[in-house]
């Protein structure tokens, strides 16, 4: 049985607890990617979305509930990014990128995306990462 727990958090018994109203928004052009983060977060109860280019991920972005994940192979400047986007939305955010790829991950660090790993961590820790932003 679901129940509604402070500030739109639903709980169900025997699971894991999720956001009704939370979003994850996945900024690449990975069809890979996007059906294994899609399966991840709907599982969890999240809506899901997709942006393949900087301006479809800025009208994405809410204030509250937004799961940022950024593909930073996709050449992307984290430092533009994070200025679309609050700084919850920047703070819940997790960005991946080949782990070869150090001054990108850095960049999203000093960026301040709350969670900056290499893309074999984000895959393999999917839906743990997104179970831990609810």
């Amino acid at each position: 049985m679901a129940e509604l727990v402070g500030g739109g958090r639903m709980s169900e018994t025997g699971s894991e607890s999720v956001c009704a109203s939370a979003a994850v928004v996945l900024f690449s052009t990975d069809l890979m990617l996007l059906s294994s983060v899609s399966g991840a977060a709907q599982s969890l109860g999240f809506s899901f979305r997709s942006a393949r280019t900087m301006s479809e991920a800025a009208q994405l972005l809410r204030t509250d509930g937004t799961v940022l994940c950024v593909d930073l192979s996709l050449g992307v400047d984290p430092g533009e990014l994070a200025g679309a986007c609050s700084g919850s939305v920047l703070q819940q955010g997790i960005a991946f990128g080949p782990h070869v790829h150090t001054a990108k991950l850095e960049a999203a660090k000093s960026a301040g995306f709350g969670v900056v790993i290499s893309r074999g961590q984000f895959v393999m820790q999917l839906q743990s990462l997104l179970a831990a932003r609810t």
